[in-house]
């Protein structure tokens, strides 16, 4: 890239930093409009962006930005009020962004922003048809009613730029009167120390500021006496807060009623910059002390050095495993302890590689309180969204493509889920609803949860939808548990939504979004009470790149069975096997399981003959349901990394990818999920 473009890259970045942010903390305003400290915020991130445009030269960015930090500039001054109606001309204001921030890594022209939108924007800001100013006429006729009219509040720019036309407007004058006056005029309108200190008390009150004595010996300091004629924006309030008091400077966006018949009181000497400087010296001195600079301990890395890195690592992963074989054949007590050393050295490397690919998942959940407040106002409900478990971790890669599934699901426990407040109130609920999205870590496991506290869902709607739609017969409907009809919403084209509308109830995206999930090695489960609610839950690997799996053996052929599915392994015990309708189950602690054979399902031979003692069984999990499977032999526990199948093999169902093991040959990795919709469905038991 050139200069430019990398200016650019780090602009998008940042401003996309401070984007985000302001998701949050707009959601976050309609509940505590009059927090100083987050409108301060929002008025930094619309500064700091608009300063960045502006320096890139993207005019239509600065346009809107310079706006919405006007409108906010006012917030913060209490001369307006946020509202709802507010909140959704800046959420506007977001969106638009948005689009140019892409136009941009588009290399797209920038299109203005609506002018409908500038006009709402004016309007907050005074500037716009409705804030016209009136008549000559009217306007003296309350002028004269009023002894001073408040003054229409400016903004940061043009309230600054006022204040320096008055510092030089009034060093002017007082260039201009000791030219005029003599020598013996001068000194005669000049007042002692004591009476410029008694003026000083009368302003800011007894021993509320610096004597000039003080101010003569402290700006004698080093650090004050640099004569470059220049002060900070910092240094200048800090002056103004000292000769007028806080926030009654020139700076203030209402002038106050001034009572022109009240006993004048005497006023403070006007003072040259340079006696300006002198008397806030201390304040400069006492600040730069105080100043501690932060280093900065991060660095920006792109995502596809990580990637190189990360296969790297798998790569050593895979000759730590070769050598970890090797070792048990060589019996040489050296060699054994440099293999030793080097898979702790590698186990090591991995973890710290991984850490550095993983995101904290708060980076999708900060999207969703803007998801669920447009809702609500779209479906006139009273929702309010908790979030969980925000800074769970798990991998980049996961973080990117969890946003479109927990998007989908979230809107359909806002569509679905949640009653009207009529409703709710009726039925002896708050009127306020409750979606809660959590995140939480358990073992090598991420657990998503999506869940309400509306209607729930009832399993006999589910059970007569599948009849109706001819999916299943009415008898094999009714052999359902609640927890089975509930995931029939996973079929494609499968509703219990009478009525179509823009947000949920089309028949399609739950199949999609079950789709989804499976491609990350992962399940997805639904539970629900009728009349208190539903609970969707996500099972997700900690990360894709380096899988631990459990490798198995049936006849000469090894497969390698993601660990995050093992629930537990046991010897075959024929004498336990019992059918059921058909289907052969075992009975393991008072719980009967269905029972299948991987061994016809994988390798296309005759050598199975049926269950055996030496067989072994693996007891797996799949969201909340378990089932068998018989394998021939269990090889033992391996961190593998997958390899894609290629665009022929991808259409094969029941595999996510292959690996190299340990002795050099190839493995196939498992999808459970995607094997038993393959093979249990069609009954495939021998």
């Amino acid at each position: 890239m050139s200069i430019d473009d990398e200016i650019m890259q780090d602009f998008l970045i940042e401003a996309g930093e401070l984007y985000d942010l302001l998701n949050d903390q707009l959601s976050e305003l309609e509940s505590n409009a009059e927090d100083e400290d987050l409108l301060n915020a929002i008025f930094r991130a619309f500064h700091t962006i608009k300063g960045g445009a502006g320096f890139m030269k993207l005019t239509p960015m600065v346009e809107v930005c310079h706006r919405a930090e006007d409108v906010f500039d006012r917030l913060r001054n209490g001369t307006l009020s946020a509202d709802a109606g507010l909140v959704d001309v800046i959420f506007q204001v977001l969106d638009v962004l948005g689009d140019m921030f892409e136009s941009i890594r588009e290399n797209e022209e920038q299109s203005p922003a609506d002018p409908e939108l500038l006009a709402k924007l004016d309007s907050y800001l005074g500037k716009g048809p409705a804030a016209e100013a009136p008549p000559a006429e009217t306007a003296v006729k309350e002028k004269a009613e009023e002894p001073v009219e408040a003054a229409a509040p400016l903004s940061m720019d043009d309230e600054f730029e006022q204040m320096r036309q008055q510092a030089i407007k009034a060093n002017d004058e007082t260039d201009i009167n000791t030219a005029e006056e003599n020598s013996d005029a001068a000194a005669s309108d000049l007042i002692t120390d004591d009476e410029f200190e008694n003026l000083l008390d009368e302003i800011h009150g007894k021993g509320q500021h610096k004597s000039v004595a003080d101010n003569k010996t402290e700006a004698a300091a080093p650090a004050a006496a640099a004569d470059d004629g220049l002060i900070t924006d910092d240094e200048f309030e800090a002056m103004l807060d000292q000769m007028h008091g806080k926030n009654k400077g020139p700076c203030s966006k209402v002038t106050e009623p001034v009572n022109t018949v009240a006993e004048e009181k005497p006023q403070p000497p006007k003072e040259s910059k340079k006696e300006a400087e002198k008397e806030t010296a201390p304040a400069k001195k006492s600040s730069a002390k105080k100043t501690n600079i932060q280093k900065d301990t991060s660095v920006r890395v792109d995502t596809e050095r990580l990637d190189d890195i990360m296969n790297l690592v798998g790569e050593l992963v895979l000759v730590k495993n070769r050598l970890s074989m090797l070792k048990q054949t060589i019996k040489h007590e050296h060699v054994e302890e440099a293999i030793t050393t080097l898979e702790l050295v590698t186990s090591d490397l991995q973890s710290s590689v991984m850490k550095t690919r993983m995101q904290p998942i708060k980076k999708v959940f900060s999207r969703f309180p803007r998801v669920i407040r447009d809702l609500a106002r779209k479906l006139d409900k009273d929702i309010n969204l908790e979030l969980i478990g925000e800074n769970t971790d798990l991998d980049k890669s996961l973080v990117e493509a969890l946003a479109d599934p927990l998007i989908h699901l979230v809107r359909n426990s806002a569509d679905h889920g949640i009653e009207s407040p009529d409703e709710r109130f009726a039925s002896g609920k708050p009127r306020q609803g409750t979606v809660t999205l959590s995140a939480k870590q358990e073992g090598d496991q991420i657990l998503l949860t999506v869940s309400d506290d509306g209607k729930g869902m009832d399993a006999r709607v589910f059970k007569r939808k599948a009849v109706e739609s001819g999916m299943m017969s009415e008898i094999d409907a009714n052999k359902l548990s609640d927890k089975e009809a509930f995931n029939l919403i996973f079929a494609p084209g499968f509703s219990t939504k009478t009525e179509i509308s823009d947000v949920s109830g089309r028949g399609v995206g739950m199949d999609v979004v079950k789709t989804r999930i499976n491609e990350l090695s992962g399940s997805i489960e639904i539970d629900s009470k009728f009349g208190e609610g539903s609970v969707i839950t996500i099972f997700l690997p900690l990360t894709l790149a380096i899988l631990p799996t459990l490798m198995i053996q049936l006849d000469t052929h090894q497969f390698a069975l993601p660990l995050t599915n093992v629930y537990e392994t046991f010897n075959m015990d024929p004498g336990q096997i019992n059918v059921v309708d058909g289907q052969d189950v075992i009975r393991i602690r008072d719980q009967t399981l269905p029972l299948f054979y991987l061994h016809p399902w994988l390798v296309r031979s005759n050598s199975f003959d049926g269950p055996k003692v030496e067989h072994k069984v693996l007891v797996i999990q799949m969201g909340g349901s378990r089932l068998c499977l018989v394998v021939d032999h269990i090889i033992g526990q391996e961190e593998v990394v997958i390899k894609p199948l290629g665009k022929i093999l991808n259409v094969v169902p029941g595999f996510s990818g292959a690996t190299i093991t340990g002795d050099g040959s190839i493995a196939l990795v498992l999808d459970m999920p995607s094997l038993m919709g393959a093979y249990a469905s069609n009954c495939m038991v021998h």
